[in-house]
């Protein structure tokens, strides 16, 4: 895999660096990784994320404990996305103008879920790009990079 730099090249630049986005799918990846190859991949491009400025929306937090609730329980799904916040991560809020613009998406495209157009909105207002293997981030628009890549 090429560096995350060359890969988004023209993402927005962040305090630390790049602004990526975590999105429920990758999220859900690092926790529980399909593989051992996965799993190897998972630990090389979260070395190379260390260096990047990361933003985890509120709506994939919810979506995450969730998912991952049902897998391991509250608690340890809390404890998971938390740690990512112990590590730097930041928690981005929902503004009108996020929920404004994915409302605009959704009229466009309608079959997209309404949190990846609330996720693809955030990544426009930090002109950032999205870990995701999710279709609907490039049928809005947004650049993704994802770990297989």
């Amino acid at each position: 895999m090429g560096s995350l730099r060359g890969a988004l090249e023209g993402a927005g630049e962040g305090a630390r660096g790049l602004a990526l986005i975590l999105d429920t799918r990758f999220l859900v990846a690092h926790a529980f990784p399909p593989s051992r190859e996965d799993r190897e991949r998972l630990l090389e491009f979260q070395r190379k994320l260390v260096r990047e400025t990361l933003l985890i929306p509120s709506i994939v937090v919810a979506e995450f404990i969730k998912v991952a609730g049902l897998r391991v329980g509250l608690a340890a799904a809390r404890a998971l996305v938390g740690g990512w916040v112990r590590a730097g991560a930041q928690v981005s809020e929902v503004t009108w103008e996020d929920a404004d613009r994915a409302g605009e998406y959704l009229l466009r495209i309608p079959e997209v879920p309404v949190a990846d157009a609330l996720i693809a909105a955030q990544a426009a207002r930090f002109s950032a790009a999205v870990v995701s293997d999710d279709h609907h981030f490039r049928a809005l628009g947004v650049r993704v990079v994802w770990y297989k890549h």
